[in-house]
């Protein structure tokens, strides 16, 4: 298993689990056309969790809108529809993401 495998797996049964787009069986309600933005973006996200550090979720919060909310649905002008509704899974539960990613990162450096 990779590591972005391990924090695929993390996400999905620490954040996903939680998330308001399920059905009532569990599944994704995400419509099969379009792909749940933080299994998109997991890469992008992983690398900004990893790289930061900070004890301020604003400054992850920047970079996630620096980095992945330009590639996704943001307009010129910064906005976004989805940003601050149950819409962006990213912005809903970023903080939830955060300490998931920081929480594989630590079970990593302690098996080195």
């Amino acid at each position: 298993m990779t590591m972005l495998d391990q924090y695929r797996e993390a996400i999905l049964n620490k954040v996903c689990v939680q998330c308001l787009e399920k059905d009532g069986r569990g599944v994704c309600g995400i419509s099969g056309s379009e792909e749940c933005a933080l299994i998109r973006f997991l890469p992008e996200v992983v690398n900004i969790v990893k790289t930061i550090d900070s004890t301020t979720l604003h400054d992850y919060v920047h970079e996630l809108h620096n980095v992945v909310c330009v590639s996704c649905r943001e307009t010129e002008d910064g906005a976004c529809s989805e940003r601050g509704t149950s819409g962006c899974p990213l912005d809903l539960y970023f903080p939830l993401i955060v300490d998931t990613v920081k929480d594989v990162q630590a079970r990593e450096a302690s098996v080195r």
